[in-house]
């Protein structure tokens, strides 16, 4: 019996079991850009820190319109403030919900995610806007380089007086 076929199997089976127990190299479904939206407001929602460095661009940046309509102020987030702010975080501290959200794809790699939504701290429902994400698509899948939103605060007001969808 020859050597060869011996040799080949095993290189065979070393080869799959490389290809197929690594994370970077195994077949992995791709998340779209508002599926990759929705995972970070998971990530929020459980504390996850590593999960939301994972998911932000190294560029990224945040910017909040916030206060009451009568004394708005421009909040600007880094990249690593936005992580340390989940670190210092409980699960279930934040919890952004989506209301609706619509996305534009270009296919060279850009994606505009647009989302009205409902922010609860701490269970309770305290803010509400919307919020566009620019996202661009690189071999690790989508990440988000940029956010804004309108945080404008309920004060015991619904959603819908707040921030009607039209």
């Amino acid at each position: 019996m020859s050597i060869f076929p011996v040799r080949f199997l095993l290189v065979v089976i070393s080869f799959g079991t490389l290809f197929f127990s690594s994370p970077s190299l195994a077949a992995q479904p791709e998340r779209s850009p508002v599926q990759t939206i929705e995972l970070l407001h998971k990530a929020l929602r459980d504390a996850d820190s590593a999960t939301v460095d994972s998911l932000l661009h190294p560029d990224y940046y945040g910017i909040s319109l916030q206060g009451p309509l009568d004394h708005r102020r421009i909040y600007i987030e880094t990249r690593e403030k936005a992580v340390s702010d989940v670190v210092s975080l409980k699960p279930n501290e934040w919890d952004v919900r989506i209301l609706s959200s619509s996305a534009q794809i270009d296919p060279n790699g850009m994606a505009h995610v647009w989302a009205r939504y409902v922010f609860y701290f701490k269970g309770a429902p305290n803010h509400c806007g919307f919020e566009p994400y620019t996202l661009y698509q690189g071999a690790d899948g989508w990440r988000v380089v940029s956010f804004a939103d309108t945080d404008n605060p309920l004060s015991g007001r619904s959603v819908a007086e707040v921030c009607p969808e039209k």
